[in-house]
């Protein structure tokens, strides 16, 4: 009996290990700057990123939900292809900060989710730095 106990135990401890370990990898991210993605394309294939750069001036191109475009840091550049599976926030426009999760998958971020930083809300930040 007290056997069959610690085996019950030990199967359903193991369980919720795995669970944890397993779901954690789906949902953990890498945070990059576009420009380190930019400069290691192969390193970060098919790995879940989160992705830190400026969206390019120009290049948005929406397509109903969906949206491509290149977000930009240091003079490099990484395409874009946002799924639309969420909505676009209202900041996002072209020469903005944002960050985007998703993953690289031949050549392309694909992205399910994009933050945008609104300008006017950090311009009072900058101007602190300034002085």
């Amino acid at each position: 009996m007290k056997a069959k106990f610690i085996v019950l135990i030990l199967l359903i401890s193991g369980s919720l290990l795995g669970i944890a370990f397993f779901s954690s990898q789906e949902t953990s991210f890498l945070l990059l700057d576009a420009s380190e993605l930019a400069d290691n394309y192969t390193k970060y294939e098919r790995q879940n990123l989160r992705v830190r750069g400026n969206v390019k001036v120009g290049s948005v191109i929406r397509e109903g939900r969906e949206a491509k475009f290149i977000l930009e840091l240091n003079e490099k550049e990484v395409p874009v292809h946002f799924t639309g599976k969420t909505l676009l926030p209202d900041a996002f426009k072209e020469g903005v900060k944002a960050r985007v999760d998703g993953k690289f998958i031949n050549g392309v971020l694909v992205a399910e989710h994009v933050e945008a930083k609104c300008a006017s809300k950090y311009e009072a930040e900058y101007k602190n730095e300034g002085q």
